[in-house]
């Protein structure tokens, strides 16, 4: 009977709960915090593989030593890159509060992130044993092994702890469950200590992962299930929050409403199919051109809505020629019918201005209609 090691399993069907995961969320959501949940997912898995391989080439040095110095050499540049992907994903469910002290706590994780990645580099290239090397098919840990051991620890302590300081600041209906992520990586690197043999903190991470995924990645209340962008429930959570966080920062923002033109036409002369494909293929061009950073949404049946800071009317402009470009190019390749295009109504919003978020949906949505009937009229 052939006796597997325990890692073996563990590492086994961790990196197979990853794929699935990997599998199932590219068809989720189109939006920053899927990507940056992705981020995560991909992360875990390279980390799970590189320390699959170094135990390999450990145990069989005269052969695949190789795979070993591989292994931890990946493992040793991107262990706190993953810390930071969780920070990230995290920040993704939070409102606008608190911004400047988060911003500092974020900076924290990514200077050390940066600090590592070059450090364990230099080790590398200039072969300094700084934090492990191998000797005669032997791996020894270096000097600065316990140092950054002890750093990665306190890192991982920090995650909870920046979810926990700024828990106020996630959105209402995801406040318990994001912190399933930070608090299962901080246990799966308390039961390594105790588990030498066992790479709990990555299934630590992963099993926080799968929790999310079936609470939020897969049924967030915010996302349009076909476009895979926010919904009208989250485009009025969002735009509000916007509004709230302009009167009080004193920071202006665009904002955009889009209409597919002619879009009964794609779903009577190429059938309904044809028209979620376009829906779909709308959502995505619009997160190619704005950024996956901004707020973009399905306001309903046809129509779409972006929001973004930091861009003035005039590249806004810029960005709808971009737009119309793409969808041209687009009507051509699915061959859509001749009309199909998009017209777009979009306005600064200054934060002294006094109008609540409803008045100011209604002032793009108006101006978006009077784009719409100027297409009409040239039709």
């Amino acid at each position: 009977m052939i006796e597997v090691e325990g890692w073996v399993t563990l590492n086994f069907f961790t990196s197979i709960l990853l794929i699935l995961l990997l599998i199932f969320q590219n068809k989720s959501s189109r939006l920053q915090k899927g990507r940056n949940y992705s981020a995560i997912l991909k992360c875990t898995l390279v980390l799970l593989l590189s320390e699959s391989i170094g135990r390999i080439g450990e145990q069989y040095p005269n052969k695949y030593l190789i795979l070993a110095q591989i292994g931890y050499l990946v493992i040793f540049l991107l262990d706190p890159v993953d810390i930071l992907f969780a920070v990230y994903y995290m920040d993704c469910w939070m409102d606008e509060g608190n911004k400047k002290a988060r911003t500092i706590f974020r900076i924290s994780f990514e200077l050390f992130a940066v600090t590592n990645f070059a450090l364990v580099a230099i080790a590398a290239i200039w072969q300094t044993k700084w934090f492990y090397y191998f000797e005669n098919g032997i791996y020894y840990r270096g000097s600065m092994f316990y140092p950054r051991a002890y750093m990665l620890m306190i890192f991982i302590c920090l995650l909870v702890v920046y979810a926990v300081v700024f828990r106020n600041n996630f959105e209402s209906e995801y406040k318990q469950m994001v912190l399933f992520l930070p608090i299962l990586s901080f246990l799966g690197s308390i039961l390594q200590v105790f588990l030498a043999k066992l790479d709990t903190t990555y299934a630590g991470i992963s099993l926080g992962c799968l929790i999310l995924f079936f609470f939020y990645q897969s049924k967030d209340v915010n996302i349009d299930y076909l476009s895979g962008v926010l919904n009208r429930r989250g485009l009025d959570i969002k735009l509000q929050s916007m509004v709230k966080n302009a009167a009080s920062s004193g920071k202006d923002f665009c904002a955009i409403m889009i209409d597919i033109d002619n879009f009964k036409d794609i779903n009577d002369k190429l059938g309904h199919d044809a028209g979620d494909k376009a829906i779909k293929v709308i959502a995505d061009t619009l997160v190619d051109i704005f950024g996956a950073d901004c707020f973009i949404g399905r306001f309903g049946g046809d129509e779409f809505c972006v929001v973004e800071e930091g861009l003035s009317k005039y590249e806004v402009s810029k960005k709808i020629d971009t737009l119309n470009v793409s969808v041209a190019r687009a009507r051509k390749k699915y061959g859509w019918p001749k009309g199909v295009g998009v017209s777009c109504g979009y306005e600064e919003y200054i934060h002294d201005s006094g109008i609540d978020a409803m008045e100011f949906q209604q002032t793009i949505d108006r101006l978006m209609y009077i784009e719409k009937q100027k297409h009409h009229d040239h039709d």
